[in-house]
């Protein structure tokens, strides 16, 4: 699922490197590489939390704090080294974007929070959502639990369908200043207090696979069955005349579609000779995330498509160099702040 994912992102940012010469548009509607991301960040966070909340003998402190830092040590150094990198390739006039003191709103997740500044660094809007989630609602988790004196799996799925409703219900005011798919994109689809649904019910997902593993297990079929069509539907509904549709409700029919191909694609764990392949992309997924814009704006300063055969080599220029160096990014950066969350965590739930 991650595989596909970033697949469907990065190549949906080269489709032009191939026009004139080859046909971009497929005619067929596609599939959100991100909010493929969130569903499954929202389950794999979800089960993680639940398994963390369920070690009581550790104080809630330590436990909530060892969370945050084993997400943090995940995702924060590639964030802040591409944020670093997008401000470079700006200032020298290699990437199209604008700095100026608003600016310092990417350096604590503001920057799509409820306004959408669209300076640079277009691909993080997404990670914000991530890191707002990650922060909001284990916190949320947590207090509720020590206030109500509850079990987990009340409050749990009460906060999770909080964090899915909020969201849900904002949409619809907010669509009033939508006119446009262009400001749909920017005004709906990119802000986060708008998207934290998506990733709950990820969360959801990781709550019915924690608490009712059988009817998880004997039912995957008919819930991706479900899913596709569900999907399906969902995506054919979407039209140049349903921009209230497309704010509003197919977030919410979409995300709910992802989540239910989750029993089937988390029982596959062989995948014969493509498992390898899809094992390595996955891997270095992250940093392939942040890696391809950059590489695909530098392109355009290098190369110049005047045959068919140079706007494939673009293009296959494109792939490689990104995949090269997010596994450059991977093994010699991303995965030694990996490597550290251990240690931290032995420290922290120390007693």
């Amino acid at each position: 699922m991650r595989a596909v994912a970033i697949v469907l992102v990065v190549a949906s940012h080269a489709d032009d490197l191939l026009v004139p010469f080859w046909t971009a548009d497929t005619g067929v509607a596609d599939l959100d590489g991100v909010d493929l991301f969130f569903v499954l960040s929202g389950f794999l966070i979800g089960g993680i939390l639940l398994r963390t909340l369920e070690a009581t003998e550790i104080p809630w402190q330590k436990r909530l704090l060892d969370f945050w830092q084993r997400r943090w040590l995940r995702t924060l150094p590639n964030y802040f080294l591409f944020l670093a990198i997008n401000i470079v390739l700006v200032h020298e006039g290699w990437m199209p974007g604008l700095l100026n003191v608003n600016a310092l709103a990417y350096f604590v997740f503001l920057q799509n929070f409820i306004i959408p500044l669209e300076l640079f660094y277009w691909e993080s809007w997404s990670l914000a959502v991530e890191e707002w989630f990650y922060l909001l609602f284990p916190l949320a988790v947590f207090l509720f639990i020590g206030a109500l004196r509850r079990h987990v799996k009340g409050v749990f799925l009460w906060v999770t369908l909080i964090m899915i409703a909020i969201p849900t219900l904002l949409r619809f005011p907010a669509m009033d200043a939508v006119a446009t798919p262009a400001q749909l994109d920017l005004l709906v689809r990119k802000i986060v207090v708008l998207r934290l649904d998506t990733i709950g019910f990820g969360v959801l997902a990781a709550w019915a696979f924690h608490y009712f593993p059988a009817i998880w297990r004997s039912r995957r079929a008919e819930l991706l069955l479900i899913g596709l069509f569900g999907y399906t539907t969902a995506t054919l509904l979407r039209g140049p005349d349903s921009l209230m549709y497309m704010g509003t409700w197919y977030f919410t029919f979409s995300a709910i579609s992802m989540a239910l191909w989750l029993p089937a694609l988390a029982s596959w764990e062989r995948v014969g000779r493509w498992g390898a392949p899809i094992a390595f992309i996955s891997r270095i997924s992250y940093a392939l995330y942040l890696v391809h814009l950059p590489v695909r704006y530098l392109l355009d300063w290098f190369v110049v498509r005047t045959s068919k055969e140079a706007a494939m080599l673009q293009y296959v220029a494109y792939w490689a160099i990104c995949i090269v160096l997010a596994m450059g990014v991977y093994l010699l950066f991303e995965r030694r702040f990996m490597g550290m969350r251990k240690g931290l965590s032995r420290r922290i739930l120390a007693t």
